[in-house]
């Protein structure tokens, strides 16, 4: 075998070396602010369903679990989910200033929109056409949830255990009308005993 030296070892290689395969590259500042920012602009009808397609599917910075188990933090926190989730992906790449970095891309396209919609708004409000314009959307927003629903149940743990706190979690808000916080309250450390019963039996 022949002997390389210090100078013989390209960059590539050591890169394949610090980076384990199939890892995503760490983003640079601005690719953080180029998907928040689009994750904004196109997030009509709800921004969560687009922020996990482009944080699962197309950027592959985070697996379909981990955004499932990000996402129950981002609501136990104060604030828009979604704003949470830039903070702690930005605050996880870049530090602070990466998530101010990652806040302000997504606000900054729905806030000049909302402020022309606005606008507009104040003019035409009370026009036909824009009540039939927000009737039309209305099933569109709502597909865009159920179809995030959907994506984010396939990646639940399989068992009892999961089918129990998804029923119960559904019948408390939608139903009892039970607060959010106090459902997780409660139903959020049974589901943490019963992730680490079944892992231990792993």
């Amino acid at each position: 075998m022949t002997a390389h030296t210090i100078d013989e070892v390209s960059p590539a290689a050591v890169s394949s070396e610090v980076t384990p395969i199939g890892t995503p590259p760490t983003p640079t500042s601005f690719a953080l602010f180029k998907a928040f920012f689009f994750i904004g602009l196109t997030g009509f009808g709800g921004v969560l369903p687009w922020a996990r397609r482009m944080l699962v599917e197309r950027l592959g910075w985070l697996t379909n679990r981990e955004f499932a188990e990000l996402l129950p933090l981002a609501q136990l926190l104060p604030g828009p989910n979604v704003a949470n989730i830039a903070t702690v992906l930005g605050r996880q790449y870049h530090g602070a200033k990466g998530a101010a970095i990652a806040v302000f891309a997504l606000y900054l396209a729905p806030t000049i929109i909302t402020i022309g919609v606005g606008y507009a708004y104040a003019r035409w409000g009370h026009a036909p056409v824009t009540a039939h314009l927000f009737a039309g959307l209305m099933p569109a927003a709502t597909g865009l949830v159920i179809a995030t629903v959907l994506k984010l149940v396939t990646s639940l743990p399989r068992g009892a255990a999961s089918i129990v706190l998804v029923a119960g979690t559904f019948i408390a808000i939608a139903i009892m009308k039970i607060p959010l916080l106090i459902v997780l309250a409660v139903l959020g450390p049974l589901g943490t005993i019963a992730m680490l019963r079944r892992a231990r039996k792993e």
